[in-house]
């Protein structure tokens, strides 16, 4: 067994690998995000830029003593996440995740056992970060690893939600369009990132639905301005709809860009706002300075790639 496997592990949790399927839940931010209009489906088209983090959930499935599915979270010593509560009922997106690939692999003669999923979570959730969405990829990783059934995962994404298709891939960074599905790998050196969690989530629905009501256009997102460093420009199309109607995104939005340490800007449909710092030192610092003067937000230092 690897050493980061037995990492954490939780109290009662099998040892044996043949008992347990665990994997990562990288989280993504959006180094830009572009709203190019409304689909018939009631989904938006958009032009975005995403990297994957170094900032990652776990999850592991083992067999149910019970009848059915069960969606456990393990705290991860993280005290401000530990503290915030999270629904693990069945509109939670791993369990959610579990029903597709159950679904999908009885459909071709896979009877999957009734599972645990367990959730150690250091990704905040209606932050666009992908949280939920990192989770469901790993969700349908585990199984299709544990449980074979030659189903097609990517559809099955898809259907979970706009972000868990780029979460499924495992790209380092991707162009996305159409509504998420549409994936392009591109080539990004680590950049060193600052993240800001203001403490109040943002629905997806709602940022697009004021983003109807006040249209921004902003550029596509320039990749080669992003390697030359941390002045590159950002633009998130969503930033300006949410940040006049959430006083906390744009506290942080404020909050950040008063370092004046590097280019800022809100990541998805928000809330978490961040840093592209010029390396890890710099953006050590600046999230000490704001963990300082800003206690009650969950701020974090990381990198990409």
């Amino acid at each position: 067994m690897r050493a980061e496997d037995a990492l954490e592990r939780p109290p009662g949790a099998a040892e044996s690998a043949a008992e347990e399927a665990w994997e990562p839940a990288a989280a993504k931010l959006n180094l830009g995000l572009r709203v190019i209009g409304r689909r018939a489906d009631g989904f938006h088209d958009i032009d975005s830029l995403f990297v994957r983090l170094d900032l990652a959930d776990r999850l592991t499935l083992r067999r149910a003593i019970g009848p059915g599915d069960v969606v456990r979270r393990w705290p991860a010593g993280d005290r401000w996440l530990d503290g915030q509560a999270l629904t693990l009922g069945s509109d939670n997106l791993v369990a959610r995740a579990l029903a597709a690939y159950r679904s999908a692999a009885a459909d071709r003669g896979v009877a999957l056992p009734p599972l645990v999923a367990e959730l150690v979570k250091r990704i905040p959730w209606g932050a666009g970060l992908a949280g939920g969405s990192a989770d469901a990829a790993a969700t349908l990783r585990a199984a299709a690893r544990w449980w074979p059934a030659g189903v097609d995962l990517m559809p099955l994404a898809a259907g979970l939600g706009s972000d868990v298709p780029f979460c499924l891939a495992g790209t380092a960074a991707a162009r996305v369009g159409g509504r998420g599905e549409r994936l392009a790998s591109v080539a990004l050196p680590p950049l060193d990132l600052v993240l800001v969690y203001p403490g109040v989530e943002v629905a997806a629905g709602d940022a697009y639905a004021w983003w109807a009501a006040q249209p921004v256009e902003v550029p596509a997102p320039d990749e080669v301005a992003l390697r030359a460093g941390a002045r590159a420009p950002l633009h998130n199309a969503l930033e300006a709809p949410v940040a006049s109607r959430v006083p906390e995104v744009a506290a942080a939005i404020a909050a950040l860009r008063a370092l004046d340490a590097g280019s800022v800007a809100m990541s998805g449909s928000g809330s978490t706002c961040f840093l592209l710092a010029a390396d890890a030192s710099a953006a050590l610092a600046a999230a000490s300075e704001l963990r300082a003067r800003h206690p009650d937000w969950w701020v974090r230092a990381v990198r990409s790639g």
